[in-house]
């Protein structure tokens, strides 16, 4: 038998590493640099959030333009603030993408605050919707959002938090 011990080396470029390690320190600088694994998805994530609050303030916009002056004052300014809401929604939206291109280290945070925001909003939207508008009905179609909603959010807020991926990429 040969005394000889296993080296562990670089996936990339064959130098020798740690055991612990998958790249050598030039190698994982080059790989941590771009968005690249699992991040892909809340980035692509952000277009279909952005594309859901759009809708929904054009949707809110036209029927609050649409029936002004006929609904009840209240439900005439429950319509106005909700596109206003969406507005600023879609205005933290861009911002987050910007923090997601540049590779920020306040984006972890920015983007659980997202997921967060929108689950408190569509709470309050649910609850306040029932009191202005009677006649819509609470059911599954307004329910599940939320549940979808909370399971992402369950996911990607401890992805950011404790991800090495994205500890080592959001450094800027």
């Amino acid at each position: 038998m040969t005394d000889t011990s296993f080296k562990w080396t670089c996936i990339k470029c064959d130098k020798e590493i740690p055991q612990h390690q998958e790249y050598c320190p030039e190698c994982e600088e080059k790989q941590y640099r771009k968005i690249g694994g699992l991040l892909f998805v809340p980035f692509l994530n952000l277009f279909l959030i952005a594309y859901g609050y759009f809708t929904s303030l054009t949707v809110t916009l036209k029927a609050g333009l649409e029936t002004i002056g006929r609904l009840p004052i209240s439900q005439s300014s429950y319509l106005f603030i909700a596109v206003g809401i969406n507005f600023i929604l879609l205005l933290y939206i861009i911002y987050i993408a910007s923090l997601f291109l540049r590779k920020k280290k306040e984006l972890p945070l920015a983007y659980s605050l997202l997921l967060i925001a929108g689950i408190v909003l569509m709470l309050i939207d649910r609850v306040a919707t029932t009191y202005v508008f009677p006649n819509i009905p609470l059911g599954f179609i307004q329910v599940m959002p939320i549940i979808t909603h909370t399971f992402y959010a369950c996911i990607w807020i401890p992805y950011f938090r404790y991800s090495v991926r994205a500890k080592k990429t959001f450094i800027w």
